[in-house]
């Protein structure tokens, strides 16, 4: 499927804009999804790519076990009280880290924000022991965008594209991500997986997509930890500031919030120019802090 499918991702490309405005959100169970992928289903195949480029977003349900995830989050949470906050770039030798990005410093990136970030990647140790259950699923995510499943796992910055983990919390009262478009050309879909739900560790705000008129597609409340969300990466979307009328206390020490899991194929800092996420300016209010 990979070499056909690249083809239809390239002629669909340079055939259509590419989308901007969400169109619909898709459920399906995650063993259904892998097993159409990889069995190469040629209805499947066709109209999974039509659906991704005309806006659609695929929400694939019970994709990790909750168990897993909610573990993750308790080790991730460990990690960040162990690691002080740095900032490395994307070159030869970069090790993993952690950053609290504050809104003043979430102004110093492509798109402001403000969050806490666990990067990881391929080429160092697995202090979370993470990557292998990663993989598994992320290796079907990229067959389906028309990869090989194994595409960039050895990759170092000096390869210009590598393997990068996020894993992200975003603290009550502050955490957000403006609207935003991600980088399509290595990595054709937005990957997104879900540590935690809303209306148990967190109350408001979180993951949405901008359909057509400028509509706000929430997708927080139909999110079960453990699911996975795709869509491709030039569709509007952010993060709508978390729990930020609730009262609580500024705390980069909790472990509540919103928490989510990020693995892309990006463009390492050792090539010029770099290709990466850009902001979308919207006039609408409840997707930005106060």
């Amino acid at each position: 499927m990979a070499n056909k499918y690249t083809v239809e991702w390239e002629g669909l490309e340079l055939a259509l804009p590419r989308p901007t405005r969400a169109r619909n959100v898709i459920q399906m169970e995650y063993q259904e999804f892998k097993q159409k992928v990889q069995d190469q289903e040629a209805s499947f195949v066709h109209s999974i790519v039509s659906s991704l480029y005309s806006g659609d977003a695929y929400l694939i349900k019970g994709a990790y076990p909750k168990v897993f995830m909610t573990d993750l989050r308790k080790r991730v949470h460990a990690y960040f009280q162990e690691k002080p906050s740095e900032f490395y770039k994307m070159e030869e030798g970069v090790p993993n880290f952690c950053r609290n990005i504050d809104s003043e410093a979430g102004k110093k990136y492509s798109i402001t924000s403000c969050k806490q970030e666990c990067y990881l990647f391929p080429w160092n140790e697995d202090p979370l022991d993470v990557l292998k259950p990663l993989y598994e699923r992320w290796r079907v995510i990229k067959f389906l965008m028309g990869l090989q499943p194994d595409e960039y796992e050895r990759n170092t910055p000096k390869d210009g594209v590598v393997d990068r983990i996020q894993i992200v919390r975003y603290p009550p009262r502050v955490g957000f991500v403006e609207p935003h478009t991600d980088p399509y050309l290595n990595h054709r879909l937005i990957f997104s997986a879900y540590p935690s739900k809303r209306g148990v560790d967190y109350q408001g705000g979180g993951f949405y997509l901008i359909g057509e008129g400028d509509q706000v597609i929430n997708l927080e409340d139909r999110i079960d930890i453990g699911d996975i969300c795709i869509t491709y990466p030039t569709v509007y979307h952010g993060v709508a500031p978390v729990d930020q009328h609730k009262g609580k206390e500024i705390n980069w020490e909790n472990d509540d919030g919103r928490w989510f899991l990020a693995p892309c194929s990006i463009v390492s800092d050792e090539v010029q120019n770099r290709h990466t996420s850009r902001p979308v300016k919207l006039s609408i209010p409840e997707v930005m802090p106060d």
